[in-house]
């Protein structure tokens, strides 16, 4: 069986990874929307690389009106977090048919893959998809014009860990019966350019890149590199002794094991929250450094810091202020008796 992707979403990780399974001469499918639709449908995705340029056409589709599933689909799923659950109703209940034309069986049954930040997504997809399979990936990728993607990492373009959720492996963290959908999803990423581990408790990966995420919100803020390391040490102590009260189990740290080099034009160091304000899209502060609050609440372990940075973010989001708008020190140090949370002109 040769499986088409059906990636929906093609911002930064979606149109990238169109771009590589078609690169690869895998059979892809791309879902977009809005400018970004029509920029894909009339150029393709444009990837800028450290020392070149490529401009990779790709099937592109507004929705699943455009689209026949079938029962070699596999659904990707490259929203933002906070969009999974539209997604995920949006898609499920969509009609899949066999080789002869005939509707047999619903998306539902198909498997999707969920490459979300945060712990939240996985659960959202088991609601009506029996096969999910979670992905935790490091990119250094970047989307901030329609059509248009820097990737500044080759030849390999990024670390994936991919295993099925719930995790099925027996109780010693060894794999139970053998998965040959996931094997053959980290193969063909791996044609695709990225380095791809199956591993049999995704959840735990994670919850040891949420260490790394729930400190993506500071690169909206203005403030100094030590305010910056200040705040970031203090996200992730808290989100440590909430993990711990919660009992989810964190993945052991593993080195860097993405090169990434300069790409002409392009200004480095924005971490993904950057380019999502940017364009006026809602942040994942509620699925990242929320996360982490409401498991605090749950098990009476406070978490101010991480509480702060969400509030923050969400009243500036809201007020529709621009990144740049407000201060990291306004994360460090509350003002008492206030909802500091916007600046004003």
């Amino acid at each position: 069986m040769t499986n088409r992707y059906v990636i929906i979403g093609a911002g930064a990780i979606g149109a990238l990874l169109a771009a590589q399974f078609e690169l690869a001469g895998r059979s892809v499918v791309l879902v977009a929307r809005g400018m970004n639709l029509a920029a894909i449908r009339e150029n393709g995705v444009v990837v800028r690389r450290p020392r070149s340029t490529e401009t990779v056409r790709v099937p592109v589709v507004g929705g699943p009106e455009e689209l026949q599933l079938t029962h070699d689909d596999v659904l990707v799923l490259a929203t933002r977090t906070q969009d999974a659950e539209e997604a995920l109703s949006r898609w499920a209940w969509l009609p899949v048919s066999d080789a002869a034309g005939r509707p047999t069986l619903l998306a539902a049954d198909l498997p999707v893959l969920t490459f979300q930040n945060g712990l939240a997504t996985e659960d959202l997809a088991l609601r009506r998809f029996r096969r999910v399979y979670g992905v935790s990936i490091g990119v250094a990728a970047s989307y901030l014009t329609p059509g248009e993607v820097v990737s500044p990492s080759y030849p390999v373009i990024g670390v994936v860990r991919l295993g099925r959720h719930p995790a099925p492996g027996r109780p010693d963290g060894r794999f139970g019966r053998r998965d040959v959908p996931a094997e053959q999803f980290v193969h063909d990423l791996r044609e695709a350019g990225y380095e791809v581990e199956q591993v049999g408790d995704v959840h735990a990966y994670k919850a040891r890149k949420l260490l790394v995420n729930v400190a993506d919100g500071l690169d909206v803020l203005i403030g100094t590199d030590d305010e910056r390391r200040r705040a970031r040490a203090l996200l992730v102590e808290e989100t440590v002794a909430v993990f711990a009260a919660a009992g989810i189990e964190v993945a052991p740290a593993v080195p860097a094991q993405l090169v990434v080099e300069p790409v002409p034009g392009h200004e480095a160091g924005r971490l993904s929250t950057w380019p999502g304000s940017a364009r006026g899209a809602a942040g994942e502060v509620d699925y990242l450094n929320g996360e982490v609050v409401q498991l605090g609440r749950r098990h009476g372990v406070p978490a101010p810091v991480n509480e702060r940075l969400q509030r923050l973010l969400g009243a500036q989001e809201t007020a529709g202020l621009p990144p740049g708008t407000n201060n990291v020190g306004d994360v460090l140090v509350p003002e008492p008796g206030t909802v500091r949370a916007v600046a004003t002109t």
